[in-house]
């Protein structure tokens, strides 16, 4: 099948050289540009929504699966003109349920009680531009949600 630019497509291989840039196989994404064989990628990270890595890929590696919808399309050539593509994605390392440790202390997290130091439990196993959920027990044993970027916590126990 002929891929053309704004179809969404699946990555159908495993590919060394993307895989050391976050992109897997089923990886999905949209096409911006078509020269010859290569696609220019726009493909979506599935462990940290909102976050992105645009690359080349030869036609033979992508599954077409849909059209993007046509009201979409202007955003598109908006991000297209911005020229700014970033070329990795940004990893979440973390897991749903994972003992993740604070390590800086930020007032926006002191304002629900969470310092540095203190442990709290993953929520869900994806990121929300580079942000993950945690839960922690406050000092009357009530559970708190608190959106904490995945570059102030490290890893204290996986479950």
């Amino acid at each position: 099948m002929k891929l053309n630019i704004y179809d969404n497509v699946e990555l159908n291989v495993e590919l060394a050289e993307l895989s050391a840039k976050g992109i897997h196989k089923g990886c999905t994404g949209i096409i911006l540009d078509v020269k010859a064989d290569l696609c220019f990628v726009c493909f979506r990270n599935r462990k940290n929504i909102g976050d992105y890595a645009c690359i080349n890929v030869n036609r033979k590696y992508l599954e077409f699966y849909r059209r993007e919808a046509e009201e979409n399309i202007p955003d598109w050539e908006r991000f297209k003109a911005s020229g700014k593509f970033k070329q990795e994605f940004t990893i979440n390392s973390f897991n749903e349920f994972d003992w993740v440790e604070i390590l800086y202390e930020k007032d926006e997290y002191a304002k629900k009680g969470l310092h540095k130091g203190m442990l709290a439990n993953v929520l869900f196993d994806y990121a929300i531009d580079d942000n993950l959920s945690v839960m922690f027990p406050d000092d009357d044993g009530y559970d708190v949600e608190v959106s904490v970027n995945i570059e102030d916590i490290k890893l204290h126990r996986r479950i």
